[in-house]
């Protein structure tokens, strides 16, 4: 850890020129004077939360004007109105985000304001979660030094956010890939109300030794100073020698946010020491001393910065509203087309297992599209993942296209959101479903909301592969259905294919979505299921269920190997006099209901089947809208099947069967059905 030199008493030491140092204390001043604008429009009542800036304008400031916002990105947190304005986002669009109005350029009203994002200016968007952005800023560090960029990525939160742990695995992949990433932490010395030394152990640019990258502490309040640290460290990340931490020191003079009464927890006293030590001041101090800043000019100053932010206001106050709270959800929505009713033929092809398929998907999407990226654990050759599954990939595409990556499942979907932000196609593996929980986060609060939280300005065309499900004797932590779970989130598509035909077709269409897909692969079938793989180009529509087998006598209703299985019991109960028909949902969300509605127009029953139990399942939510929506077709009540209400699937084969359905329980559930 080093101790950044303190202001350099000649600005033109830092290359700066006197109209830049001006333009710095005019950019602060007008941070200042917009935030005391808006706790008071607060304290009026005419908006609903502010995060304050005040106290910070010099960290900020001193950290945007050492950026150039053409080729560097710029992933800001929520305190940072000063270091927008510095990148050149005007007062009114902030405003326009204080009001919430449609024209807000980070969200058009739907987040709440300083959740920054203006892809004009690569600002990449942000969210309220804490420490998410930084795999972002990995990612697109990662994919801009693969497309040949010299651009850095400034990536900024206060202490509170090195306590999580995306900011570790990202400080961590960051330093293994010497990626050009600033770490820019503004030190205020509260997490809300949590201080400094209940928050952070020792201090945190200390923490970079441990990542092998340098870490620089900064007075804060000293913008010269900042800048200074800054600018080495975006020289540093240009020359391609890696990361750098940038601790600066700071104090914000407000509350954390207007919900926040800051006196609960430091004293008067306090605040005013360090409103003694005012970055604004400071530097009006400098310009005095340099000759570059006489009273008229410090009053004439002052006054602009009051008018802008007053026009500002007015403009912004007066924008109209927004009207569309359901749009934007998807960037390429999708309705199911009205089902023939007839049994989907299957392609022509080399019969061969799923796991070859997915092999062979996966080559032949690298080669159509350069763009595309594969990273996970394990992933990279010789090994070529856990199951083979990206085996010669790395000897065929390159190590920057087929690499591991730590052991970090937030990590690795956050990685692939921020590559995804800056161009490419990734394709995250997750190598077991069981282990997927870290990245909840960043899939559901991240991935899955950022074209609606942009208001349609950012896509994110994240493949997600997760092997899921039982019967491989897995036990507990290697055979978890995760389903339910994700299929429930807007914004996120989800697939489980059971083919090999269905897994390179949902393939295809999943890495040429703007949407995030998530592609649920069944181990069970891995090397269990046996079809044609067709040459050539096959895709199959996301949202498009495939009937198997039409029946007269009841429907049955799976995905993955419950469809697999669903197909042996049809042929079961066809000797015991029972004609079943088998619909493959292969999607589910977008969910097929033409296709589900149609089979139960057709025979009246339906049995839902699913390996994950049946409280709480997907299953429910297709015996559900079938209830609502289809109730006068029905001759008996939806029956579902799925595993009892035991913790997925113990680890003995007896047990393991015991739980998981099989053909045979599938085809007794029918008979039951069938007899109503």
């Amino acid at each position: 850890m080093t101790e950044a030199a303190g202001t350099a008493r000649d600005h033109r030491a830092l290359d700066l020129s006197d109209d830049d140092v001006l333009a710095m204390y005019r950019s602060m001043l007008t941070a200042r004077r917009l935030d005391e604008r808006a706790w008071a429009l607060n304290r009026q009542g005419r908006v609903p939360f502010v995060a304050s800036v005040s106290g910070h304008e010099a960290a900020q400031v001193g950290a945007a004007f050492s950026l150039d916002p053409e080729r560097d990105w710029s992933l800001p947190y929520y305190r940072d109105v000063a270091f927008n304005l510095g990148i050149g986002i005007s007062p009114e669009q902030i405003l326009l985000g204080v009001f919430a109005k449609a024209s807000d350029v980070a969200s058009g009203g739907r987040q709440m304001p300083n959740h920054w994002s203006d892809p004009d200016r690569n600002v990449f968007t942000q969210s309220s979660p804490i420490g998410t952005q930084y795999p972002h800023a990995c990612g697109i560090a990662y994919e801009m030094r693969r497309q040949g960029s010299d651009g850095v990525v400034y990536v900024s939160g206060g202490e509170g956010s090195t306590s999580e742990g995306d900011w570790h695995e990202a400080m961590n992949f960051a330093a293994i890939h010497r990626l050009p990433v600033i770490f820019f932490i503004q030190n205020n010395m509260y997490a809300i109300s949590v201080p400094e030394a209940q928050q952070v152990a020792a201090t945190v640019a200390g923490k970079a030794a441990g990542y092998g990258m340098p870490g620089v502490t900064v007075d804060g309040n000293d913008v010269l100073a900042v800048y200074g640290a800054m600018r080495e460290a975006v020289e540093r990340g240009r020359r391609g020698e890696g990361p750098t931490l940038i601790e600066a020191r700071t104090y914000r003079y407000y509350a954390h946010t207007s919900d926040d009464d800051d006196r609960l927890y430091r004293s008067a006293e306090e605040v005013e020491s360090w409103r003694r030590r005012d970055p604004i001041e400071g530097l009006k101090q400098y310009l005095v001393e340099q000759r570059l800043l006489t009273a008229e000019d410090e009053q004439r100053f002052d006054e602009e910065a009051r008018a802008v932010v007053s026009s500002a206001l007015e403009a912004a106050e007066a924008a109209p509203d927004p009207t569309d709270a359901h749009s934007l959800v998807y960037a390429r929505p999708i309705e199911p087309e009205a089902a023939t009713g007839e049994p989907e033929e299957p392609p022509g092809g080399e019969e061969i297992n799923l796991i070859t398929a997915v092999n062979r998907a996966l080559h032949e999407v690298m080669a159509a599209y350069p763009e595309t990226v594969i990273f996970g654990e394990d992933v990279a050759d010789p090994k070529g993942g856990v199951f083979k599954a990206t085996l010669g990939l790395t000897d065929a595409f390159g190590a920057d296209r087929s690499f591991n990556t730590p052991l970090a499942e937030a990590l690795v979907a956050g990685l692939g959101v921020g590559i995804a932000g800056a161009g490419g196609r990734p394709i995250a593996e997750i190598q077991f479903a069981d282990f997927i929980h870290p990245a909840f986060d960043q899939i559901v609060s991240e991935a899955a909301r950022i074209h609606y939280r942009s208001g349609g300005r950012w896509t994110c065309p994240l493949v997600i592969r997760v092997p899921y499900g039982g019967g491989i004797h897995g036990a507990l932590y290697h055979s978890q259905s995760i389903e339910a779970f994700y299929a429930h989130v807007p914004g996120l598509k989800v697939v489980a294919p059971s083919t090999p035909a269905d897994l390179k077709g949902l393939l295809w269409e999943a890495v040429e979505d703007p949407d995030p897909v998530m592609i649920l692969e069944p181990k069970k079938l891995y090397r269990l299921a046996r079809g044609p793989y067709p040459d050539g180009e096959h895709r199959v529509p996301i949202g498009k269920a495939a009937l198997r087998r039409a029946g007269d006598d009841l429907t049955i209703v799976a995905y993955g190997t419950m469809a697999h299985f669903a197909l042996e019991a049809a042929d079961l109960l066809s000797e015991r006099g029972i004609d079943a028909g088998v619909l493959d949902l292969r999607s589910l969300r977008p969910l097929d209901w033409p296709a589900i509605e149609r089979e139960v127009e057709r025979n009246g029953k339906v049995l839902v089947v699913h390996e994950d139990t049946v409280f709480g399942g997907f299953g429910a939510e297709v015996s559900a809208q079938i209830m609502e929506q289809a109730f006068d077709w029905l001759d008996a009540p939806v029956r579902r099947l799925g595993s009892p209400e035991v913790p997925t699937f113990p680890f003995a084969r007896d047990l393991e069967a015991a739980v998981m359905p099989s053909a045979a329980s599938i085809a007794d559930a029918a008979v039951d059905l069938a007899r109503y």
